[in-house]
């Protein structure tokens, strides 16, 4: 190897490490903010754990002495001393880590931190290596077919994104995306961080594809223009389905068709030509889009990221692509080089995608695979970090206390911080409107003693009456009594009006001392009183009535000498009667009593 190769390899391999820092910025940028660091802590750890594992199974099973054309048999746990394959090691583990982060994506804002750890170890030390050794490795069974993909649209993307799919489908969509019949949207934590994280991965992805040729001479021109347009073509689709189906260009919708450019021209960036690539990278945009709604919409699979159809639909496409323009091998006809294309792609979905539910099945079996409800209400950055966000706090704090209503709480007051200014004014506002709430209660209970009690008696009135009838006595099972005070038009005649209203209010008082708590009292009109008994036996209707006669009979009143009162009782003889037939009834009664001499009750 020339110090020239060697050089561009190992820059290739800083470039493509750089792609762990785009799709952080992505991922970050792309979830709810409750979720931003636990994203950012697996692409950290997946890098961690990927390489360490490729470095002690992984690349000895890819790129290995080749046994059946399945896996390799040695080059586990290098030992650094073969300078040369020291530098293939570090370009590799970088794809290696790129494959795993694409799952990091799909399966975002509801996996165990710890599940996603045993997730990156094993494709990276088996699922990954295994399909790698087929398609790269010189004696693997689909290189030996004649399977081309130069810098991994399926070995690299379509594998990560349909093992993805699988983690998708086994973990379930987020809570509440798909409700009612309706995809939900979630609104991004920061559309700067996915715009920036383009540029990253669009600036890193030169290396990944012109790295991949291995040397440095004037074909690498070839592939950083095939590469660069093919990612402008990209995002051109996507600002052309803008217009046709959106009413604005999205965030997303641009950044992905920009990604999805970049993955489709990847397994032809070294074969085809400018215009082909500008094709290639134009339609994988159009392919991501269509796939990602089909997958929302149809399939109701939640893919936060939309890994599965940047990364999986668009990397197919730009596989098979290579066997619809490139030049076939010596000897094999354009139909053959594309059904190898095809098979290869079949292949890498078949093993990945069967590989990634056996494993998300074990890790679901193992209570290793989702957060509980009540934490990915609370966000992972708490549930599984214990890192706070101090916006977020104060955010779902006086969401909290606007939905429950609960003004007595109090938000948190950080210190010398612009949240905590924020938390002091909206606790400044809380106690304004608690001191308004008690004004308004107050006022309340004024306007409903005015419009339910008798100014004078403080007995219910007829609008009290009928609301505390309609809750209590529903079912129609009570007797009604009506009460009128004997010669009341004497009383007002030979003491006064003044002396009348002390006698109303005395008499209201002393049988609303004597009923029982179920029972009524109410002043009708005038000085006519309702009483309703709770009991449907007009025996022990009148009984009651006949005690409480006696008790004014007997009662000591403190302006005139004696008053008696007469009683109407009644109750409802059939089912259907109404208030108002009881009434007339309990009114006849009441007629007859007076009739008969007063201070009488009769029943109806």
């Amino acid at each position: 190897m020339s110090d020239i190769n060697l050089l561009w390899i190992l820059i290739s391999s800083f470039l493509v490490f750089l792609m762990q820092f785009g799709f952080s910025l992505i991922e970050t940028g792309t979830v709810r903010t409750k979720n931003t660091i636990n994203v950012a802590m697996k692409n950290l750890i997946d890098t961690v754990f990927c390489i360490l594992f490729f470095w002690l199974i992984g690349f000895g099973l890819m790129f290995g002495s080749d046994k059946f054309g399945l896996f390799g048999v040695d080059s586990f746990l290098i030992d650094g001393s073969d300078l040369e394959e020291n530098a293939i090691f570090l370009f590799q583990s970088m794809f290696a880590a790129t494959s795993i982060t694409i799952i990091s994506g799909a399966v975002a804002e509801r996996i165990k931190f710890n599940g996603y750890v045993v997730v990156a170890i094993i494709v990276t030390a088996l699922i990954y290596p295994i399909f790698g050794h087929w398609a790269w490795n010189e004696n693997g069974w689909l290189n030996q077919l004649g399977f081309v993909d130069f810098a991994g649209s399926t070995v690299v993307h379509s594998i990560g994104a349909w093992i993805g799919l699988a983690g998708t489908i086994i973990l379930g969509p987020r809570l509440g995306k798909f409700k009612n019949g309706e995809v939900k949207y979630f609104a991004p934590s920061n559309h700067n961080f996915i715009v920036f994280g383009v540029f990253m991965l669009f600036f890193a992805w030169f290396g990944f594809n012109a790295g991949s040729l291995l040397r440095f001479d004037i074909q690498v021109t070839s592939i950083l223009m095939n590469t660069l347009i093919a990612a402008v073509m990209g995002g051109a689709s996507a600002w052309f389905i803008s217009l046709l189906f959106k009413r604005r260009l999205e965030v997303e919708l641009l950044s992905f068709g920009i990604i999805a450019g970049l993955v489709g021209i990847t397994a032809g960036c070294n074969s085809l030509t400018l215009y082909q690539s500008a094709f290639v990278g134009f339609v994988s945009t159009i392919i991501m889009f269509l796939s990602d709604q089909f997958l929302a919409k149809k399939m109701r699979i939640d893919d936060p990221l939309s890994a599965i159809s940047v990364h999986g639909f668009a990397g197919t496409w730009g596989t098979i692509a290579v066997g619809i323009f490139a030049q076939p091998l010596e000897g094999m006809t354009r139909m053959d080089f594309l059904s190898i294309q095809i098979l290869g792609t079949l292949c890498a979905f078949g093993f990945a995608f069967l590989s990634g539910l056996i494993l998300f099945l074990i890790l679901y079996k193992l209570n290793l695979l989702r957060v509980k409800k009540r934490y990915e209400v609370l966000g992972l950055n708490r549930s599984e970090h214990n890192a706070r966000l101090p916006w977020v706090e104060t955010i779902e704090s006086i969401i909290g206390i606007m939905k429950t209503g609960n003004v007595q709480k109090k938000v948190y007051e950080e210190r010398d911080t612009e949240v905590g200014v924020v938390a002091r004014f909206f606790n400044i506002l809380l106690d304004n409107l608690r001191a308004q709430n008690t004004k308004l209660s107050k006022s309340n209970k004024t306007l409903h003693q005015k419009a339910y009690f008798d100014t004078l008696t403080k007995a219910l009135n007829r609008g009290g009456l009928f609301e505390e009838l309609n809750k209590k006595f529903s079912n129609k099972r009570y007797s009604l009594a009506i009460i009128d005070i004997d010669k009341f038009k004497t009383i007002n005649d030979t003491y006064g009006h003044d002396i009348g209203d002390i006698v109303l209010k005395e008499l209201s008082n002393l049988i609303s001392g004597k009923i029982r708590s179920d029972d009524l009292f109410a002043r009708w009109g005038g000085e006519e009183f309702v009483l309703i008994l709770k009991t449907r036996d007009l025996t022990i209707a009148q009984s009651i009535c006949e005690k409480l006669r006696i008790e004014v009979e007997n009662y000591g009143f403190s302006k005139v000498k004696r008053v008696t009162i007469s009683i109407g009782v009644s109750n409802f003889k059939l089912q259907k009667q109404s208030f108002n037939d009881i009434f007339k009834n309990a009114d006849k009664a009441l007629y007859d009593a007076k009739n008969s001499g007063r201070n009488r009750v009769h029943v109806f």
